[in-house]
């Protein structure tokens, strides 16, 4: 009875491949309960944010995350899984509003794809720099910039009115424009940055912000479709032999799209708009005004956005195929290293001042030792030494969130 027995047991080859299943079986169902308790325990500490109460004219704590283009990556796909899958749970239980821009440039050359870097610079340089223009004309003395301001934002109303009506097709009405419009944030939102990458831009940006040239262009007017599209084309002269006439058309559109031609009486008659610089450009009959805010700039300091950074180590290239295969068993070490990040910026009192130039640079430093680094064009650190003495920082390296309570 025991050799029938025998007979009806698996072959040593059948085991080994059943014990092996169940045991990456095993290990994955345990991976993934470590993984969500260790996630729901960080959500818990930071749920205790979300029941503070604020003031009844206070405005609720907003971030901006910024998310660029992984190293050895052309799109944003594998940054925007990494916020999902781990930052994004701690910030919605701890009731933290935030705003994400993901920027994702590229330009193809001789048949390669690449990716342009600086749209996280630019991004976050400008929004500062609005921030002291703004100072600048609030001030008494400054009457010219407040005219120039009106002006401005009447040009940018107009635009944002026309690529509506591109969009929609017809003029849209009040209602539709206002509840298009996106309304602006009225305090300071401080900056996530995701990466080594997107930190090292955003630092730049903020320097750049802070005490970079205040100069800016009138925008010119957006071309509407139906400007386009019922331009007649001008007729092909007949060329006669001996003498070619060139065809004189290029002026109408750039006419049509001139920043002179539809200016508003009130930055026409400013005073001292003789001063500005006109730069004619090159090939048409365009103007480009720019409105020279450094005439009036003091060089003061205004309130700087903290920023915080939280990792993201993309795994590329076959050198990380054993590294991805042991996190996709072992995954609990990335939740509670980027969910502890993201709890740190739910709470505000973990921010503090940067020691200086070498933490600045030091944060995710690890990332650029990882593969898809390697062979990737490199990013330098350049934060003037003014901004590096008051810039504020979230402690993401540490956990000194408040802990869980019993």
């Amino acid at each position: 009875m025991f050799a029938k027995f025998r007979q009806k047991l698996p072959g040593p080859k059948a085991t080994a491949f059943w014990t092996t299943a169940a045991t990456l079986v095993t290990v994955y169902r345990y991976n993934k309960r470590e993984s969500t308790r260790l996630l729901d325990e960080y959500k818990q500490r930071a749920s205790h944010a979300a029941l503070e109460t604020i003031g009844s004219l206070d405005t609720p704590r907003k971030v901006h995350v910024y998310v660029a283009v992984p190293m050895s990556e052309l799109g944003t796909r594998r940054a925007r899984q990494h916020w999902e899958k781990y930052i994004l749970p701690v910030f919605a239980a701890g009731a933290l509003d935030y705003e994400i821009t993901l920027v994702n440039e590229t330009e193809t050359e001789n048949g390669v794809e690449r990716v342009i870097r600086g749209g996280v610079h630019r991004l976050v340089a400008d929004e500062i720099k609005d921030r002291r223009r703004r100072q600048l004309e609030s001030e008494d003395d400054n009457e010219e910039l407040r005219l120039w301001r009106a002006a401005l934002d009447e040009r940018k109303l107009e635009n944002e009115r026309r690529e509506l009506k591109n969009k929609l097709g017809v003029e849209p009405g009040m209602s539709v424009f206002e509840l298009w419009k996106e309304k602006e944030y009225p305090g300071v939102m401080d900056i996530v940055a995701i990466g080594r990458e997107t930190w090292i831009e955003v630092v730049n940006g903020v320097s750049d912000g802070a005490v970079g040239s205040l100069n800016m262009e009138i925008p010119p007017l957006v071309p509407l479709d139906s400007e386009k599209s019922s331009t007649p084309e001008p007729a092909k002269p007949e060329q006669t032999s001996g003498s070619e006439q060139a065809p004189a058309t290029e002026q109408a559109p750039a006419t049509e799209q001139s920043p002179v031609s539809e200016q508003t009486p009130a930055t026409e008659q400013s005073p001292g708009s003789e001063q500005t610089n006109t730069n004619q450009i090159s090939g048409s009959d365009q103007t480009t005004h720019m409105i020279n805010y450094d005439r009036f700039d003091n060089h003061s300091m205004v309130a700087l956005p903290a920023v915080a950074y939280i990792g993201h180590k993309n795994l590329t290239g076959w050198a990380s195929v054993p590294q991805r295969i042991f996190n996709f068993f072992h995954d609990q070490q990335n939740v509670d290293e980027y969910a502890r990040q993201a709890l740190q910026v739910v709470y505000e009192s973990t921010r503090r001042g940067a020691h200086g130039m070498e933490e600045i640079e030091a944060m995710g430093r690890e990332e650029e030792e990882l593969e898809s680094w390697r062979d990737q064009p490199s990013l330098d650190i350049v934060v003037d030494s003014r901004v590096a003495d008051c810039l504020q920082i979230y402690d993401t390296q540490n956990d000194n969130a408040p802990p869980l309570e019993n």
